[in-house]
């Protein structure tokens, strides 16, 4: 009876990936709008981040923010994943351990962004996800550079400078960390700072930006990572296999920053190491430079049950006394691919002291 019902489901699993494949077309295409005549004093900016990054639905809908696909490839096939309503977000962690996350064609990204967002937009600056982990900036360029020209006259005909810029920033981060860093950029520029100056500062968020990983499942973690096959990779490969003397320490707490990829923990279970993570973080708040701090939280699981942790609650009150920015959000469909499913991660901005 079992083997009948775990063979249904698979057969419904298999049919949701297949629908999702076959559905691009139906997706929300960009939309070309009126030219704002204000744009010839001050050039609108839009940050591009991948679909990998943890951001919000009240992220999504910003005009200054668009989602770039990625590309899924799980069972033999390839599967667009956009971000908004990812149906891979609901399949099983058994149906999603051997699926692997690559950038996406130059074809996907013309018929989500080309030709409309040549002409809504006058800076482009694209936030990436550590390159070890996907490279999205590559085919981003050579669409823009495939259509120089006609990004060219399409502009001079409406009035535009005829340049479209494009500032290619490599956040030194991902999930959380690629979000958190938007958030700030958009905050930017809407308080109308000039896009230019905006890329120069995107560049270094990279170096006070620091990222935390709990796996949920570590030993998924690693398959994952080692499909990547990026050799920057083997730090976290290494914390996410099961030596014998670490037997009783499974749950490793994966770092990153600026200087790369580190694991100076192990716990003896998840949610030992989601607290330890949680417990840094309240710390670097109370004894760093905190204010002017951005964290962000990012969870693939019930965000009202993280909110009843104490430590959560620590974590939130120390950020209500050191003025720091405190964000929760979802995980995104590529984290429960590269993390594993029901994992927790954290990202940390502190500026200089």
């Amino acid at each position: 009876m079992n083997s009948k019902i775990e063979e249904a489901a698979e057969k419904k699993n298999e049919y949701l990936l297949g629908f999702a494949s076959t559905q691009q077309q139906q997706e929300q295409r960009e939309s070309l709008l009126p030219v704002d005549p204000t744009r010839a004093t001050l050039p609108f900016g839009v940050v591009l981040v991948d679909a990998s990054a943890d951001v919000s639905s009240s992220m999504l809908g910003h005009a200054r923010l668009r989602l770039l696909p990625l590309a899924v490839r799980w069972a033999g096939r390839t599967v667009l994943e956009k971000g908004a309503r990812s149906r891979l977000r609901h399949l099983s962690r058994e149906r999603l351990r051997g699926a692997q996350v690559a950038a996406p064609g130059v074809d996907s990204l013309e018929y989500r962004l080309y030709p409309p967002l040549a002409i809504n937009a006058d800076w482009l600056i694209h936030l990436g996800t550590r390159r070890e982990f996907v490279d999205v900036a590559t085919p981003l360029q050579q669409m823009i550079d495939s259509h120089a020209q006609d990004i060219r006259d399409m502009r001079l005909q409406r009035g535009l400078d005829p340049g479209l810029q494009l500032a290619l920033v490599d956040s030194g981060s991902l999930l959380c960390g690629t979000a958190l860093q938007a958030r700030m950029l958009l905050q930017m520029l809407q308080a109308g700072i000039a896009p230019a100056e905006v890329a120069r500062r995107a560049r270094s968020l990279r170096d006070h930006t620091r990222l935390w990983l709990a796996p949920q499942h570590p030993a998924d973690a690693g398959q994952a990572l080692q499909r990547q096959g990026h050799e920057g990779l083997g730090a976290w490969q290494a914390a996410c296999a099961r030596p014998l003397r670490h037997l009783w320490h499974r749950s490793p707490v994966l770092e990153a920053d600026a200087s790369g990829l580190f694991c100076d923990q192990r716990l003896k279970n998840w949610r030992s190491a989601a607290a330890a993570v949680l417990a840094q973080l309240t710390e670097r708040l109370r004894d760093g430079p905190a204010a002017g701090a951005w964290v962000q939280i990012s969870l693939d699981g019930s965000l009202r049950e993280l909110q009843a942790w104490p430590e959560y609650e620590a974590l939130r009150q120390q950020a209500i006394a050191s003025r720091a920015t405190l964000h929760l959000t979802h995980m995104s469909a590529a984290g429960r691919i590269w993390a594993s499913a029901g994992s927790l991660g954290a990202a940390l901005y502190q500026p200089p002291a």
